[in-house]
Order: C-alpha cells, then sequence, then structure tokens
C-alpha cells in the first residue's frame, strides 16, 4: 500500500499570504489540468495564475483561486509523464509550464517572477498545494509520485 512517502511533495514557492490550499486525490494521477489566467490584482500590468483546477480520472475535481480570465486546459495521455516543470512567482504566481514525454508543452501566464524548477519523482503528477486569495494563486507547488513506482 502507498502512503505519504511515495510522494515527491515540492514546497510551494510564491507569497506568504492567501489560504493554503492541497489539491489532491489520494494517488489517483491527475487526468486534466486547467489554470485561468488574467491581469494580477497587485500587478495590474501583467498576467498572473489565477486559478488552477485538477480534474482526476473518477471524476474528482479540485479547484482553488479566482477562475476569471482565459482558461487553458491539458489532459494527459494515460501513458504520460512529465519530464520538467517549472513555476514562476514573486509575491504571486506568474507562470506554470510543462514538458512530458510525448514532446508536449503546457506554457502559461505572465513574465515576472523567477523560475522554481520542481522535482518530479517518476513523472506523475498528482496534484498542487499552495495558498490563495480571493484574487489570484499566492504559491503554488506540485505533487509527483515517487520514483518508486
Amino acid at each position: 500500500m502507498k502512503d505519504q512517502q511515495d510522494i515527491v511533495d515540492n514546497p510551494p514557492p510564491g507569497g506568504s499570504t492567501g489560504d493554503p490550499f492541497t489539491i489532491s486525490n489520494s494517488l489517483n494521477a491527475a487526468q486534466t489540468v486547467t489554470v485561468w489566467i488574467a491581469k494580477g490584482t497587485r500587478w495590474s500590468d501583467r498576467d498572473q495564475v489565477k486559478a488552477i483546477k485538477v480534474v482526476y480520472a473518477d471524476g474528482t475535481a479540485r479547484v482553488h483561486g479566482n477562475q476569471t480570465g482565459t482558461s487553458h486546459s491539458f489532459k494527459f495521455d494515460s501513458d504520460e509523464r512529465v519530464t520538467s516543470m517549472g513555476i514562476w512567482t514573486g509575491d504571486r504566481v506568474d507562470r506554470i509550464k510543462w514538458e512530458t514525454n510525448q514532446n508536449r508543452t503546457f506554457d502559461h501566464g505572465g513574465w515576472g517572477g523567477t523560475e522554481h524548477s520542481e522535482e518530479l519523482g517518476n513523472g506523475i503528477l498528482l496534484g498542487f498545494s499552495g495558498s490563495a486569495d480571493s484574487h489570484e494563486l499566492i504559491s503554488l507547488g506540485a505533487s509527483f509520485r515517487e520514483d518508486s513506482d
């Protein structure tokens, strides 16, 4: 039986305010990830990640943040794994980007912040943790299955 030790939890970089959240469904892999992108509240001259939603194969959906702006979705194929992921943050979540073993890329958000490379485990995305306020995501880190899958 798998437990928390089988998960690579990346600490969520970004600001220190907002309400903490965790998006997960036990050790089930994320099937579809959607982000909403719009101008920031505090920084109205640049795009930021306003919300994130993960849907799992059993239909369970988890969402946090403010679902305003333009939405962008990525549906993983059953054998698809993340090969690189970066999350750009300052005081807010500016951008999220990943590439997969099927040469597909998901890259959305603004151009501010500093890139934080995520540890990938075996590349199977499980979810995210972080914090959000009523306007946008403040911090965000990804969770993956451990290498020993």
